[in-house]
């Protein structure tokens, strides 16, 4: 999370809560993924799994779930295959479902993975993909990319997919209200005097929550913008 820091104990509490100033993110991600899961079957490959937080959606769907992720420490990811998502080392035609959750903005040739992929799915395969469009830069320094919807579906397209479905992760209230708003607080928060941050810190984390709750209330009960989202989720599948 660009300029914020926590201890670490009190962030593992507060990371699954509303007071996290980008859990809304995390709810939208999570409700994509539990959507796009109906179009897993067969042999899955998650890459850039992480700690597989969404491997449980999958259980009931595919016949194997495969993690593979190539971490900066081993407390960053639970992979069966450490491998560089440019050059998987899984067979032509190994899968039948690919999901990759905010990796493509972190590669620096997001063309090299999008031909892996569609070289190790099976024709008729789905690849379950999400991007952020309005989030801040994490993992720096290799955040390199922002993708519109526009943008992603001709990447798609000229890599042999076609997209099937296509939807956004929150609007403008989650953008402005959710995100930017208790992102600025508390990035302010941390940066102030190191004798008032836990004080700061204190402080404005409730109003992170309350920020985000409203935003992502306002959005399901106002005529969403789709113009502003926190990113995409997109199903595509291998042409035959």
């Amino acid at each position: 999370m660009t300029g914020m820091s926590l201890g670490s104990t009190a962030k593992r509490y507060i990371r699954n809560t509303w007071l996290f100033p980008r859990h809304i993110g995390h709810i939208y991600m999570r409700k994509g993924v539990k959507r796009a899961a109906a179009y897993a079957h067969g042999i899955l490959i998650d890459i850039g799994c992480g700690h597989r937080p969404y491997e449980s959606f999958f259980k009931d769907r595919v016949k194997k779930h495969f993690g593979a992720d190539w971490p900066v420490s081993k407390e960053k990811a639970r992979q069966d295959i450490t491998c560089d998502a440019s050059a998987l080392p899984f067979q032509n035609k190994a899968a039948e479902t690919v999901l990759s959750t905010e990796l493509m903005e972190h590669l620096e040739d997001p063309n090299n993975f999008l031909d892996e992929v569609a070289r190790i799915l099976r024709p008729g395969g789905h690849l379950l993909l999400s991007v952020p469009f309005l989030e801040p830069s994490h993992e720096e320094p290799r955040d390199f990319y922002r993708f519109t919807e526009y943008g992603l579906r001709n990447l798609l397209d000229r890599h042999g997919f076609e997209v099937i479905a296509v939807w956004e992760r929150g609007h403008w209230w989650a953008v402005v209200l959710g995100s930017f708003i208790p992102q600025a607080l508390f990035s302010w928060a941390v940066r102030s005097n190191r004798l008032f941050r836990p004080v700061m810190t204190l402080f404005v984390l409730p109003i992170c929550a309350l920020a985000q709750l409203i935003g992502y209330f306002m959005d399901h009960v106002i005529k969403p913008n789709s113009k502003y989202t926190l990113g995409f989720f997109f199903v595509a599948v291998r042409r035959l």
